[in-house]
């Protein structure tokens, strides 16, 4: 049974969805197809080398790419937050992804944490409060989200540097 996206309810020209990651292993590329077959433009895995090696995924950016979708690796550590002149930049070439008419999928290992630290970053980007975005994102996900602090915390600081719109 292919993984759930989540899609995120927000106004925009395309859709942003947050997941768990995929099934690896064998299972991998009917995950990749699922994905595909909902309209995903652009596969975001915020998972770390040694998570992929674990889960069977170290051929999701090849099967992604097969299926004619775009992937892009932006690994941070469990419950961690990246680099915040990347994720700067990150959410903004996602954000103008979403703007453009892209579906964009953003997975890591449960779809609650770093994946939300990057979904709400987009959302930002796209005008968002961090209080919107969060709340957006948990009605999707049927969850609170993120998991941390500073997952918030990092989310709260990229809303005050775009300002409010």
């Amino acid at each position: 049974m292919p993984t759930t996206a989540y899609v995120v309810d927000w106004p925009a020209a395309g859709r942003l969805a947050v997941m768990p990651r995929p099934e690896g292993g064998q299972r991998l590329p009917d995950e990749v197809e699922s994905l595909r077959r909902q309209g995903v433009d652009i596969v975001v895995s915020a998972l770390t080398a040694p998570e992929n090696e674990r889960l069977g995924l170290v051929g999701e950016e090849q099967a992604v790419r097969a299926a004619g979708m775009r992937f892009v690796s932006f690994p941070v550590p469990d419950f961690g937050v990246p680099d915040f002149t990347a994720y700067r930049e990150l959410t903004g070439r996602l954000a103008a992804e979403v703007a453009a008419g892209r579906f964009v999928l953003a997975h890591c290992f449960g779809g609650i944490g770093r994946a939300t630290v990057v979904a709400g970053g987009v959302l930002i980007r796209l005008g968002a409060s961090a209080a919107d975005a969060l709340d957006a994102i948990g009605a999707a996900r049927g969850l609170p989200v993120p998991e941390t602090g500073p997952q918030r915390a990092i989310l709260a600081r990229l809303a005050g540097m775009t300002g409010p719109r």
